[in-house]
């Protein structure tokens, strides 16, 4: 109760922020953009509370506790991301001026149809983003509350609650209340983590100790499964052909392995399973992990690079560290600042936040598999997350429950309301981010350019409203389509997807709009639709291959066995932007001048107007 106190007190506090935000919400710069007067310190706060999501207060702990070391690689690649954002793209975007990309795409390149893909690949790479924190929402109060309300099971009551409020909450208070209320849930959710970090501590956990202890015994991973899978031979992802145990001379089956793995009194509840004859009937089982990196080797928590082939870790790490400066609500929120100047102290800021955040999370990853497994093992484990042998089924529910052990209800009220805080602040940037680009960068200037200001305003209401209820959508069917089976931490995992499809599909047309004056439309359109194409199509192949939809071998095989597109998509689209615009090389006419806006000093700036008699000399 102590726990859906504070949620609800959370929630009556931002709703009432953004009611009194309310009355700064009367121009579309103000919606959008709230005015442009956001100072430093509390856009950092803003901005990192923006970026941290659900996948970065639930996911990665919960990466690191699934994973081992291997998690820690989101971690890092959450932070070292703004590098690219601070050394590249923050001040000559907030230099260039205007609303959103799309206006930076159409002022550097001058074409409807390079503003309008920018809309799209906007919408797409928000949609990307919206998925895990409408996931996380759901598994959020099944772990809470553990009830639905109005016929509904508890993940749906999740999914919808969260949408209405958010609906709500940005609708009403704009960039405004979006921003304030980032603010607040940044500051609540790095108090929750750092208050789990101590209680850690102080019940005995140490960094080093309980490292070596995990890396003693091989990493297991708990998976949920049908009999008939179970059962089944495991078969040679490269013939087809089952796979021989070498010591019985009979096919391998998961069932082998789950039997080595788990202690005699947890495996006889599978037995009782396989026992009633249902071969449909689902069995949670904790199986040792297959090591993509040291195939002859067994599995250590201390050994990062086990779970993915070296490909797929370099690509990982790539797609993090590119994707921050692709994603749309983050680059929007570097309008809000005064200037080019504030933008680039904003994000030292944010670095240092952050910094701070990714330290310690990892942390908490590494004690919740002593903390829950102890509490398991001596009969005081009293969360409703389902285990395995001691093994929490879904890792995304770690944060919650291990508050709950730790601390209490007091403890796990805190890191749940923390929870609710990270999507909250993420969803309403991405919310305001797609109210954008349709809003401003599709009906300001196509449907209606002679609107009211109240009639733009609405329409960016609307549109919030609208992308919200797509976002539910999506936050429903991820259960029905068995996604979250697929995989052991879907949400940092979908996390990683919107960072490769806006790596891919941003990035290279950023940077190089940015710093090379030969870029043409023709290239930045081609390179742009490239990168956001091909990630998105190797993103489903791998979906549809983990869920057993296409064979994985052959040409499909092979595109969906890259679990992370971006070393492909990355340097794909980078290269066509070249090629194509050299081959154009149909530069705009005044890229003197886009050149100035961009880089440009303010005294330069201020010297070119007063040499076209824009303004007087000083």
């Amino acid at each position: 109760m102590v726990a859906v106190g504070l949620v609800i007190a959370l929630i009556l506090f931002t709703i009432g922020l953004s009611i009194f935000s309310r009355r700064f919400t009367r121009t579309t710069a103000d919606f959008y953009l709230a005015g442009r007067k956001v100072g430093t310190f509390t856009n950092a706060s803003a901005i990192s509370g923006d970026y941290l999501s659900a996948a970065s207060f639930l996911g990665v702990a919960a990466a690191v506790y699934a994973s081992g070391l291997d998690g820690v690689w989101y971690a890092a690649g959450f932070a070292g991301g703004f590098m690219v954002v601070v050394l590249f793209i923050a001040s000559p975007l907030r230099r260039f001026g205007e609303y959103t990309v799309a206006d930076f795409a159409f002022g550097r390149f001058g074409t409807s149809r390079m503003r309008l893909l920018t809309v799209l690949a906007v919408l797409l790479v928000s949609l990307f983003y919206m998925a895990p924190q409408m996931f996380g929402a759901g598994s959020t109060w099944q772990v809470l509350v553990g009830a639905g309300m109005f016929g509904m099971d508890p993940y749906t009551t999740g999914v919808v609650v969260v949408a209405a409020i958010m609906m709500f909450y940005v609708a009403v208070g704009g960039m405004k209340g979006t921003t304030l209320n980032q603010v607040f849930q940044f500051w609540w959710l790095m108090f929750a983590m750092t208050l789990v970090t101590i209680f850690a501590f102080g019940s005995g956990f140490s960094y080093p100790g309980e490292l070596a202890k995990q890396s003693e015994s091989k990493l297991t991973g708990a998976k949920t499964m049908t009999v008939a899978e179970l059962v089944a031979p495991i078969k040679d992802p490269a013939t087809g052909e089952p796979v021989i145990n070498e010591e019985t001379g009979q096919p391998k089956t998961v069932y082998d392995n789950a039997k080595a793995t788990m202690s005699p009194e947890a495996f006889a509840g599978v037995e009782e399973v396989i026992a009633a004859g249902d071969e449909t009937a689902k069995v949670d089982v904790l199986l040792g992990q297959a090591n993509k990196l040291h195939k002859l080797r067994t599995m250590l928590f201390n050994e990062p690079g086990h779970r993915y082939n070296p490909l797929d870790q370099f690509s990982m790490v790539l797609a993090l560290v590119l994707g921050t400066a692709g994603l749309p609500h983050i680059l929007n929120r570097y309008y809000t600042n005064p200037s080019g100047k504030a933008a680039r102290r904003s994000t030292f800021w944010v670095l240092v936040f952050i910094g701070i955040f990714y330290i310690i999370s990892p942390i908490v990853g590494l004690a919740s598999r002593s903390i829950i497994g102890d509490a398991a093992a001596n009969g005081t484990y009293n969360a409703t997350a389902p285990l395995v042998d001691g093994v929490l089924v879904k890792a995304d529910q770690l944060m919650p429950t291990v508050g709950l052990l730790l601390g209490g209800d007091w403890l796990m009220g805190i890191v749940t309301a923390g929870a609710f805080a990270a999507m909250f602040s993420t969803i309403g940037g991405l919310l305001i981010a797609a109210a954008s680009a349709v809003g401003h960068d599709v009906y300001e200037k196509y449907v209606d350019k002679n609107a009211t200001e109240a009639k733009r305003v609405a329409v960016a209401k609307i549109s919030v409203v609208s992308f919200a209820l797509i976002a539910l959508g999506v936050g429903l069917a991820i259960p029905a389509s068995g996604l979250d089976k697929a995989y052991p931490a879907l949400i940092a995992m979908m996390v990683t997807w919107a960072f490769a499809v806006g790596a891919s599909a941003f990035v290279p047309v950023l940077v190089t709009g940015v710093w090379w004056k030969g870029t043409t439309e023709k290239g930045a359109l081609a390179g742009m639709f490239v990168g956001l194409s091909s990630s998105i199509l190797i993103i489903f192949m791998n979906i549809l291959m983990q869920l057993k939809v296409i064979p994985a071998t052959g040409l499909l095989g092979f595109l969906g066995a890259l679990t992370f597109p971006v070393i492909f998509t990355f340097p794909l689209a980078l290269f066509t932007i070249i090629i194509v615009s050299k081959i154009d090389g149909k530069v705009p006419d005044n890229i003197d001048e886009i050149w100035m806006r961009i880089h440009g000093t303010a005294s330069e700036r201020h010297e070119r107007d007063v040499e076209s008699g824009k303004v007087s000399p000083v």
